[in-house]
């Protein structure tokens, strides 16, 4: 199995189910490999080591981007940057509110980090080039521990559910942090997020196309 983990969707909690066990996924032993790689940066990478993406069953995460976004801001906001790898972050998020957040993420020319994973597509962790779902099995954010049991038994994986949440977000509703104008921007930014995993700023989750 290879754990394709986007960031800021609950893979803390799927680390703690599967305990020491992922110490020995590929993605943690491969000094390649590190860190939230794409599916497209898992698939090149492992090519040029000689494997194939499909000798692997791939697992990975989804989340709803309006949420994914305010997690984020939150996230860096609250915490230090040798924690989190984003120091230019915390520093600036410091003086925004989300709004002037959307207003930087949208800015080609704001200061950021390299990696600037908040700018990318929350499918980028589990599609191809033609935004193709090639994930195994695709787990949600808003429904991890039942989509969590189900994968198990499906798979009779010798896992341990946990039974709470693991770093649970203090961000509330997400809802409360965006304006009108801010909540178009996110839209029109992750449409194709919404579009193929069946998200919406306010509105029932349908399920995903693959």
């Amino acid at each position: 199995m290879l754990f394709i983990h986007t960031p800021k969707c609950g893979g803390k909690f799927l680390g703690k189910a599967f305990g020491r066990h992922l110490k020995d996924c590929v993605t943690l032993t491969a000094p390649k490999l590190r860190g939230h790689l794409t599916f497209i940066e898992y698939r090149d990478r492992l090519r040029e080591m000689g494997y194939d993406i499909a000798e692997f069953h791939t697992l990975s995460l989804v989340r709803n981007p309006f949420d994914w976004q305010v997690s984020w801001f939150t996230y860096l906001r609250r915490n230090p940057g040798r924690r989190t790898g984003y120091p230019l972050e915390h520093d600036l998020f410091q003086d925004m509110s989300f709004d002037d957040y959307v207003n930087w993420l949208e800015d080609p020319d704001a200061p950021r980090s390299p990696q600037f994973a908040m700018g990318k597509q929350v499918l980028e962790w589990s599609c191809d080039e033609s935004f193709e779902i090639k994930a195994d099995s695709l787990l949600r954010q808003e429904s991890l521990w039942q989509d969590a049991r189900d994968l198990k038994d499906r798979l009779n994986l010798r896992i341990r559910i946990p039974e709470k949440p693991v770093n649970t977000s203090k961000s509330s509703d997400y809802r409360s942090y965006y304006s009108d104008k801010s909540a178009e921007v996110i839209a029109k930014r992750h449409a194709d997020d919404c579009r193929l995993f069946g998200y919406a700023f306010d509105g029932p989750v349908t399920p995903a196309t693959s």
